[in-house]
């Protein structure tokens, strides 16, 4: 039970909180909010986005993101307490920690917001004590070492498919626990070189057809980026399903997860194809 007091002082936190970060995403391609010992991953839908006007864009990504996590804020608080058991897993994690209860569950955002309160210990153990601490994810260091890293997180994705396939669906989720906060990053920083470009072209001409082209490509990444990582915390959600028995035996589970996976490959394919190699 304190652990979930910690996690309700966590998020009320982030309640309060400025939600300017710098890697502001916009809305997904859809919503599903699933915290009964499973993730959260959502989005309202609306693919269908005018660019006539970048700064109009700009703004409504901007209101649509920090929307969005209100709605995944006030519905975790709706989630009725007999839905999680905690003799099975933890309530939460932070990205990063590669632990087997943490396969499934409900993982921190990686965002400004709540890396104000979980960055180090002293500040984890002040606001969710019970949460176990973990160095935060580093962003890479260049567009370069971004490009790189999405692509070893996609070689990476295909052994956890074979780790499945074997039948070790443990060391595949534990691998995902990996890939996915990785993905974010590198995704997160393309994202952010092309939308700072967009916005260093704006300054020098509002009309600039250079910055409106730059908003374009940062939106496609964005929207691909957003399917990707949606598809694979869908695959985190059914690996921990599995192991926890709620998917019945063994071999029916391991023919969910890999159909669940050939879809994740082509939204992490589509993501590599959308991304340009230079920037």
């Amino acid at each position: 039970m304190a652990l979930f007091t910690s996690l309700f002082v966590l998020i009320l936190a982030l309640w309060a909180s400025d939600y300017s970060d710098a890697f502001v995403l916009p809305s997904h391609s859809r919503i599903q909010l699933t915290l009964s010992g499973t993730n959260d991953y959502f989005g309202d839908g609306d693919s269908d986005v005018s660019l006539q006007n970048p700064d109009e864009v700009e703004d409504m990504m901007t209101k649509k993101s920090q929307s969005r996590r209100s709605f995944m804020i006030c519905a975790s608080l709706l989630v009725p307490m007999s839905q999680l058991n905690t003799n099975q897993a933890n309530a939460a994690c932070l990205p990063g920690d590669i632990r087997e209860d943490c396969i499934g569950v409900y993982k921190l955002p990686m965002d400004d917001a709540a890396k104000s309160y979980v960055e180090t210990p002293e500040k984890l153990q002040k606001y969710a004590p019970d949460l176990k601490w973990v160095e935060p994810i580093q962003f890479p260091s260049s567009y370069q070492n971004a490009i790189n890293q999405l692509k070893e997180q996609r070689h990476n994705f295909d052994v956890v498919q074979e780790s499945v396939a074997k039948g070790d669906i443990k060391q595949g989720g534990l691998l995902l626990l990996d890939i996915v906060p990785k993905v974010t990053a590198a995704g997160r920083y393309i994202v952010k070189s092309f939308s700072s470009a967009a916005n260093s072209e704006r300054n020098k001409d509002f009309e600039s057809e250079e910055a409106k082209t730059l908003d374009m490509k940062s939106y496609r990444i964005e929207y691909a980026l957003n399917e990707c990582l949606g598809y694979l915390g869908e695959s985190d959600v059914l690996i921990g399903q599995a192991l926890r028995g709620e998917l019945g035996v063994s071999a029916p589970a391991q023919l969910a997860i890999l159909d669940q996976f050939r879809d994740t490959r082509k939204e992490f394919d589509e993501l590599l194809r959308v991304v340009p190699e230079k920037f």
